[in-house]
């Protein structure tokens, strides 16, 4: 298994366990994982699912918050680099349910 695979593979395990979640969910500031640029325009990975990540399109000089365009990738179509920034941010995803599981249970 080659560790881009193996990344998937962990990534799937733990949104197969936790859920999916969005950004705006994790604690701290804003924590988008940027895919690329073309001109004015910037693509932010912000949802995570089992099977793929959402990307929304933004135009950051634009007066408006909202996403021009967003479309979806599976895991296997990004980057090595990229993944390990999914990881980490599934992995804050799994210790902030853990930490919220605590403290109801107390």
């Amino acid at each position: 298994m080659t560790k881009k695979q193996v990344i998937i593979k962990s990534i799937k395990n733990t949104l197969g366990v936790e859920g999916c979640f969005s950004v705006g969910e994790l604690d701290g500031e804003d924590q988008s994982i940027t895919i690329g640029t073309l001109g004015n325009y910037v693509g932010l990975i912000e949802y995570f699912t089992e099977d793929y990540v959402e990307v929304n399109v933004y135009e950051p000089r634009s007066t408006s918050s909202d996403a021009i365009d967003s479309y979806t990738l599976f895991y296997e179509d990004l980057e090595e680099d990229i993944l390990g920034d999914v990881l980490l941010l599934c992995e804050q995803w799994e210790a902030q349910n853990i930490k919220t599981e605590k403290r109801i249970s107390d």
